[in-house]
């Protein structure tokens, strides 16, 4: 009964005086609310573990080059060291593909893998119908597959006897031996998974990193016991095959840290973000409760003077405090949300794709209700009892200078915080602004899809030129089409494609040289909006008979002929010696933000001297949409009926894949910016609020004496903006010193710039300033008659 009390009182206090409860609220939101996003992501990249059984005993094993890092595992050394580790106790190979399948009607594009044996043993998961693969699967032609839940409903309809059943993929009849579980996840979000039964050219190929390697370590082995065993192991492959394998090593690294990849420093640098969040918004909270309980000093006297003991008192204030909590624990569900959707488009691996599936669950709404009663019993207890008891006093006392000063350092540190955060967003916003501005220097107005030659029924580079070839004459010839091309690989959208190559009269290694590469028709450069800086782009004369021609992009003319003319030198790629004669230099499609050094060298190739099994079709409609993709669709199907295309999409959008993260991570960095500015400000006007609440008998002589409002208004002002500027003086001092953590988060932008972090303590110090007049102007009003009565 007490309790129902207690809630009515409460809600007639937010009824009359709902301003410091609402602020309150919303601290409590921001701080509940990024602070359980953060933990949600946080938990299901690190924490949380992956969806096998004794998933810390998965190992990805990756191949380590002094110069060109870390790479997957060549066939012929992967077929060496599974035959010879003994620390492993499953080993299996796997290899992305792209398939056209179908059951009945029109082929889709689905995303598979190819495995060796033990791929399913190495995850120890079992289909949910069928069976895996076993080892006669491995002899022969290897015809079965085992497909995705998804896969199974979409295609059978969730027929139980879709076992055995046949299914088309790349035009071949395979036989369905299994579906696995709908929860079951693995590297490259892969639908479908068929036998790699490796040529005999694969299982000898030494040059080339072919194959992503997994493992199950054995009971009681770490790995670094793996690690150790496979060192001894390339060492033996480096004396035995020294042409290929001098300088190379492997590493076997827990699953969770290469799916995590570079990720891992960016999201101890938030989680202790969040710390600070949470730290700062526990000081404001406690801040404004200070200001704000001691003007209600006379309704805390008149309810002990009718009988109401201290902690009946305390314990009031606590339930509305707890009642203000539970609103912004409400909002702060919404912001956790948010801000999970938002980190999900960080949350992809630099390495391997795999969905890590943040989301807001019981044991996040658990954390987020602990940081709840921890903010509580840290914020609003000691206040509370400071101020009741204080109540009991016939003279208001001015706080202590201990407590003054402990208040200030708390603000100090606050505006320090939050200018070093500005200044990250500042900077990023100003990067991020150049980069659209950039991406939107050449709009097409066509769309691409995707296309992926099954390379069973399409092995030689004939057939390969041979269908697009006939596929770009067809559309050039449909009224629907106003322009048709074609590329493997559209700058900036993907950063894949990599290749080695040698320079003509240079001794340079070639683990040292290399770029991007991608074949492309003579009308791609026009589709694509890529500028002719020097030379001639690919046309009509680079035909398979004629000696093979090359454009380049400038960063690359700049990265390897800085003090010459590239054009007219000759290259040519590993593993295909046939000379390459640059005769164009290409404006560069930017990445400003990319980590990858190659993002922007560019190697163009004509698709009809260099073919590709998969290129996207580039077509710009000469009306409608519609017409045009359907006009696509009926010219593949007329070349080759088993043949899928991928979705359509704006040409535009597929360059602009890559500012999916730099977009997400712009909008995080700005999220903690305008958090922190927004604790920081509510801290000052707390400050402000209670230096006035605590000295209004002070003010009140000094006007009674002749001092005018403007006068008070002056001194709080001045010293709240006193306390702002030690703050700033920090901040610039630290400045440099976390330019270097930011940068993992920002994606090299530097928070030292003088300009930036100029304006942003003028803007900050403006911002403060309005925060603190507010409360000054009302101290500046208070009546010395009105408070000789009131005491």
């Amino acid at each position: 009964m007490d309790l129902l009390t207690d809630l009515r009182f409460a809600l007639r206090v937010v009824s009359r005086r709902p301003g410091v409860p609402a602020l309150v609220a919303s601290l409590f939101a921001v701080s509940l609310g990024l602070a359980s996003g953060m933990w949600a992501v946080i938990d299901a990249v690190a924490i949380r573990p992956l969806p096998y059984p004794d998933a810390q005993q998965l190992v990805a094993v990756m191949e380590v080059h002094p110069v060109r890092g870390r790479m997957s595992v060549t066939p012929a050394n992967f077929l060496d060291w599974t035959q010879q580790v003994s620390t492993l106790q499953a080993t299996a190979g796997f290899g992305g593909i792209e398939a056209s399948v179908f059951t009945t009607g029109d082929p889709v594009r689905l995303l598979g893998t190819k495995v060796t044996p033990g791929f399913f043993d190495v995850f120890r998961v079992a289909p949910e119908k069928g069976r895996e693969f076993h080892a006669d699967d491995f002899r022969g032609d290897g015809r079965v597959v085992v497909i995705s839940h998804q896969v199974w409903r979409r295609q059978f309809g969730g027929d139980p006897n879709a076992i055995g059943a046949p299914l088309h993929v790349d035009g071949t009849a395979y036989t369905v031996v299994g579906v696995m579980p709908r929860d079951f996840k693995t590297i490259g979000n892969s639908e479908l998974w068929v036998p790699w039964i490796m040529s005999p050219e694969e299982r000898t190929e030494r040059r080339f990193h072919l194959v992503g390697a997994l493992a199950r370590l054995r009971p009681a082995t770490t790995p670094s016991d793996a690690d150790r065993e496979l060192r001894v192991i390339y060492d033996r492959l480096q004396r035995d095959h020294p042409d290929t394998t001098a300088d190379w090593s492997a590493r076997a690294m827990p699953l969770r840290d290469l799916l995590l990849g570079d990720a891992r420093r960016a999201l101890a640098i938030l989680a202790a973000a969040i710390v600070v969040l949470i730290i700062v918004a526990s000081i404001n909270v406690a801040g404004l409760l200070i200001a704000w309980l001691p003007t209600r000093r006379q309704e805390f006297v008149v309810r002990m003077a009718i009988g109401a003991s201290a902690s009946r008192v305390v314990r009031q204030l606590l339930i509305e405090t707890l009642l203000w909590a539970a609103a912004g624990m409400a909002g702060g569900i919404g912001v956790a949300v948010s801000f999970v959707q938002l980190f999900a488009a960080v949350g992809t691996s630099p390495v391997l794709e795999y969905d890590f599936d943040p989301r807001i669950d019981v044991r996040v709404i658990a954390t987020m209700t602990l940081l709840l009663v921890v903010i509580i019993a840290a914020a609003a207890l000691v206040p509370c009892i400071v101020s009741v008891r204080r109540s009991t006093d016939l003279v208001p006392r001015r706080a202590r200078a201990a407590g003054v000063l402990g208040h200030r350092a708390a603000i100090v540190v606050q505006v320090a915080l939050s200018v070093v955060l500005l200044c990250a967003t500042a900077e990023l916003l100003i990067d991020f602004d150049s980069v659209l501005r950039i991406a939107g220097q050449s709009r097409t107005a066509g769309f691409g899809a995707e296309i992926s030659l099954p390379v069973s029924r399409y092995a030689d580079d004939s057939s390969q030129r041979q269908f697009f070839d006939r596929l770009l004459s067809a559309l050039d010839a449909r009224r629907e089409v106003r322009s048709a091309a074609a590329a493997t690989y559209i700058p900036p959208a993907r950063i894949y494609g990599n290749v080695r190559f040698a320079i003509e009269g240079r001794s340079t290694p070639t683990d040292a040289l290399t770029t991007l590469a991608t074949g492309v028709s003579a009308n791609a450069f026009k589709l694509l909006g890529i500028r002719l800086l020097r030379g001639r782009l690919i046309d009509s004369r680079d035909h398979p008979d004629a000696p093979r021609a090359g454009v380049i992009s400038r960063a690359l003319a700049h990265r390897y002929w800085p003090d010459d003319d590239p054009i007219g030198h000759r290259l040519s790629l590993v593993g295909d010696p046939a000379p390459i004669t640059i005769v164009g230099i290409v404006d560069d499609v930017r990445q400003p933000l990319s980590s990858d050094p190659r993002a922007e060298s560019v190697l163009y190739l004509s698709y009809r001297q260099v073919p590709y099994y998969f290129m996207t079709v580039l077509i710009v409609p000469a009306g409608e949409l519609g017409p045009a993709l359907a006009a696509v669709r009926q010219e593949v199907r007329r070349i080759d009926p088993t043949q899928a295309i991928g979705v359509a999409r704006a040409i535009d959008e597929i360059r602009g894949e890559w500012l999916e993260q730099p977009r997400a991570r712009t909008g995080i960095v700005t999220l903690f910016g305008i958090s922190t500015l927004l604790l920081a400000l509510v801290g000052l006007y707390a400050r402000v609020a209670y230096a006035a609440a605590s000295r209004t008998r002070e003010f009140a002589i000094r006007q009674a004496l002749g001092a005018t409002p403007a006068y008070v208004v002056r001194i709080l002002t001045g010293e709240a903006l006193a306390v702002v500027a030690g703050g700033v003086a920090i901040a610039g001092a630290l400045l440099p010193a976390t330019s270097a953590s930011i940068h993992s988060i920002v994606g090299g932008t530097s928070t030292s710039d003088l300009a930036v972090a100029a304006s942003i303590a003028v803007l900050f110090s403006a911002a403060a300033f309005a925060s603190a007049y507010w409360p000054a102007r009302r101290a500046g009003r208070v009546s010395p008659a009105e408070l000789l009565r009131s005491e």
